[in-house]
Order: structure tokens, then sequence, then C-alpha cells
């Protein structure tokens, strides 16, 4: 039987399930529409891009960047504040409609998935009219738009869904390699950041074909295992697995794939906090605890690095997660840039089960007070009300609409306690 694999992808995730969130609100702009990027405290400079919009990609903007640097390529540009638990809620509902086609699903990221799809075509029809559907269901119903790609194999289902954007179903199976993938720039290649780019340059390699046609021994000889992985990425060839399907225990997770190398230990830990608050969100909505924290990279020799720590307790405390996981990244950390990185939280417990620490301080307690209460607030006003300081811009104007209902809703409360 054919081997089918569906790549899901959202177009500028964050983006758009902020600008979505925000036009419910009553926000006008669309903020795909124009240039914006989600992103941290714009007042620090060490803050950095975490999704961008169309208009913003054109002006040269790059996911991980400095918001500083982002700023001055483009003057006009809005920064919006993330947004965690609307995050989490919008990709819940569409794994929800994601279980509707498969009954195979593996959660690559917040806003990425593979669908095996082996063996579906009687159900659902031929591959390309189940990815129509599948998207078209979730624009319709969430507002939002993915990339569908399907192939043979994980690698090139991903390829497939970044050939063009936003909106689009594509196809690359191993006899279309040679057409559609091998005229792109070799820096589109899964895996292959600047770094790499630097070295196959020395090689005169321009495309993705250009790198299929080097001799792969003399590639491994000089970039070593690296060289072999990319050369049978450019040749379809998923040698070293995009996903692992063995899960041993129930955990949460999160992670992002950067456009551009991570450079610094400093924005790999910024980037972290935003994975923490998902990862965090997720625990408290399910009412689980993690015991053990781990944190994962790739390079840009495509080389995995993963460090893991046990807490000794139980904990879905954001700030507690963050700890640990920065004291991970700060171990992990050799100075080589970084091209994914993620976070998880293993040996997932009902919480009434929770397993107490003997050194649990009066922080901790304050701590997991102050994850409930915005926890609280965010469900009764909306994820605006209640922002941590350090992914703060401003609230701007969709801050003033969120105590402007917080206050209604106050207003409300006290009115009806009276009555």
């Amino acid at each position: 039987m054919k081997k089918v694999i569906f790549h899901i992808d959202v177009n500028s995730a964050y983006l758009s399930w902020s600008s979505l969130k925000a036009l419910a609100e009553g926000e006008k702009t669309d903020y795909r529409t124009v240039p914006c990027v989600v992103g941290g405290d714009e007042s620090k400079r060490h803050g950095v891009v975490l999704a961008k919009s169309l208009p913003a990609k054109q002006y040269g903007i790059r996911t991980g960047e400095s918001l500083f640097e982002a700023r001055r390529k483009c003057p006009v540009l809005t920064i919006l504040k993330p947004d965690f638990t609307t995050y989490v809620k919008m990709s819940r509902a569409m794994f929800r409609i994601f279980e509707k086609y498969s009954p195979d699903i593996y959660q690559y990221s917040i806003d990425e998935a593979f669908l095996d799809m082996t063996g579906m075509e009687e159900l659902l029809g031929t591959p390309a009219e189940a990815a129509g559907r599948l998207k078209d269901e979730i624009r319709d119903n969430l507002g939002f738009t993915v990339n569908v790609g399907i192939s043979s194999n994980y690698l090139l289902a991903k390829m497939a869904s970044d050939l063009e954007k936003p909106d689009k179903i594509h196809t690359l199976f191993p006899h279309e390699i040679r057409e559609k993938m091998w005229p792109l720039p070799v820096g589109e290649l899964f895996s292959v950041g600047r770094s790499a780019g630097k070295k196959l340059e020395k090689h005169g390699v321009k495309t993705i074909g250009d790198l299929a046609a080097l001799d792969r021994s003399r590639l491994v000889s000089e970039m070593g295992v690296q060289g072999g992985v990319i050369w049978d990425y450019a040749n379809g060839i998923e040698s070293s697995p995009l996903v692992q399907r063995e899960i041993k225990e129930k955990s949460y997770g999160s992670s992002i794939t950067t456009s551009e190398d991570v450079e610094t230990c400093e924005a790999a830990c910024q980037m972290l906090l935003g994975l923490c608050e998902t990862v965090g969100t997720r625990l408290r909505l399910d009412s689980m605890k993690v015991s053990t924290i781990s944190v994962q990279v790739t390079d840009y020799n495509f080389k995995k690095r993963s460090h893991q720590k046990s807490l000794g307790h139980s904990t879905d405390v954001t700030a507690e997660i963050y700890e640990a996981a920065c004291v991970l990244m700060r171990e992990l950390w050799n100075g080589t840039p970084v091209r994914l990185i993620g976070v998880s939280g293993g040996k997932a417990a009902v919480e009434e089960y929770e397993q107490l620490s003997l050194f649990t301080d009066e922080k901790t307690e304050k701590q997991k007070k102050l994850d409930r209460a915005m926890d609280s607030l965010k469900s009764r006003f909306g994820d605006d009300a209640v922002v941590r300081a350090s992914l703060l811009k401003n609230f701007g104007r969709s801050g003033g609409m969120a105590r402007a209902k917080m206050k209604q809703k106050l207003e409300n409360d006290r009115d009806g306690r009276q009555k």
C-alpha cells in the first residue's frame, strides 16, 4: 500500500491567531494584511520576532531576529504581544478537525502536524480531495488558513507545504523532486541554515539540485554527519527521521523552528519563555502536572541535543518550568547557532496525585496563585487582561478594550451582588 503523509502548517500561526482575536474584540485592522509581527518587549533589544505577516516578510523581517532590527527595517511595523492562551485554544480546535480525517496524528508543534493518510482513500477520496476538504474546513470554521503538503514521507510532505503560501495544497512525491524541489535555493531545504549555506557556497552550490548532484562521500568527509543528511534530504531520502513516533509517557511539549539561526543563548531563552507559557497553559487547562523538564535543540549542523532534569516534585507553574528550562538551555549551549528549540514536561499526572516538594517555598505558592489568577482573568475578560511583563510591548488599543471589558464586568458583578 502506498504511503501517504500530510503535513499541515498554519500560515503565520501566532500572527493569524492574534489577528483573529483582535478582530473578534472590535479591532478594524486585520493584522495579517499590514506589516505586523508577534514578539516580546520592544523596549528590550533582545526581544525577538515569533511570527510575521506576509507584508512584514516583504521588508526582509525574519522569525527569530530582534524586534529592534525588525523595527529598523520597517519603521511603521505593528508589534503585538503573544497571547498563548488563545494559541492553545486555536491549536486544539484545529486538532479536533484533524481527528475527523486520520486516527494517526503526530503533533510536530503547536501549529504543525503530520497526518498518516495511508489507506484513507476509500473513505475520503484522493489525497488531494481530502486535503482540500481539510484545508477549507479549517478556514471556514476557524477563520485561519493552512498549507497542506502531501507526499510519501515526512520530509517531502514538510517541504511540499512550504512551496507556496498561503492557503495552498502541494504534492511532492519522489518523481516530482526534480521539477519542484531541485530548482529551489539550497537555503530552502529543511535543515540547511545560513552557516551550512556558506559552507555549500564553497562547492558552488546554489540550488537544492546542485546539492543533490554532489558526491555524497566527499560531502560527508568535509561536513561530517550533516553533509550526509542534507545530501539525503536533497534527494528526498529521509535518512534522519523528522518525527519520533515512540511515546513512552504522557508529556506536554512545544517547539519552534526558526527560518534563521538563533545565535545567542539569551535569544534562545527569550524564545523559551513563550514555549513554557504554552506548556503551562495546556497543563492547567487539563488539570495535569509534570515532574520532569527537558529542552531540545537542533543546531545548524543538524545535530540534536537535549538535556532533562527531574524537579523532585510535580508542577504546572509557568515560572518553575521556565526557570528549569533556562538552566537546561545554558547547560546545552555551546555557542553553536540553533534552528529548532523545544521544551517539554514529562511524567504528567492528574492534579490530585501531585507529589509535593519538601522545599516548596512561599515564592512558589505565590507563583501558583499568580498563574491561576492569570488564567481566571483571561478566561473572564480575555487574554489581553493580564500579560507577563517580559512579554509585554504595550497594551495599545486592544489592551484598552480589555481594561474596559474588565471594568464593565466588575461593575456588573458588583451590581449583581448589591441586588
